[in-house]
């Protein structure tokens, strides 16, 4: 059976620009396939309408609220957690929250600019916006 390709929303498109971006800079050469997610890049650059006002700004706070979750996930998802503490991990873990939420409404306000209001985002038990 062949699978046909699936329209994404922008706002998901965008979100998964910056996060292969990210991989691309800062995952080791031996764990990545770096062609593989310059290709990637190039599949969700190519549904990204840069011209429309404020994407550069959209995209680039993304980028940089996608750096800051993946560095307060970062010695956690390594596994090296173990002598950080629940004081530490509950803090990071809602710092996280936090980051999350501001994630959520920048990819908001992408679907409100291309006009699909259809794919904004609402997080179960906190607010979004």
């Amino acid at each position: 059976m062949k699978v046909q390709p699936v329209a994404m929303p922008v706002c998901e498109l965008c979100d998964r620009y910056t996060i292969a971006q990210l991989k691309l800079e800062r995952l080791p050469d031996s764990e990545i396939d770096k062609e593989g997610l310059r290709r990637q890049i190039r599949y969700y650059d190519s549904g990204i309408d840069r011209s429309l006002p404020g994407m550069a700004d959209f995209l680039c706070n993304l980028l940089e609220i996608n750096a800051s979750i993946w560095d307060a996930e970062a010695t956690i998802r390594q596994g090296l957690d173990a002598d950080l503490g629940l004081s530490e991990i509950g803090t990071r873990a809602i710092r996280i929250r936090d980051l999350n939420r501001i994630r959520v409404r920048i990819k908001n306000q992408i679907a409100d600019l291309v006009n699909q209001s259809d794919f904004v985002d609402c997080k179960m038990n906190h607010a979004s916006s």
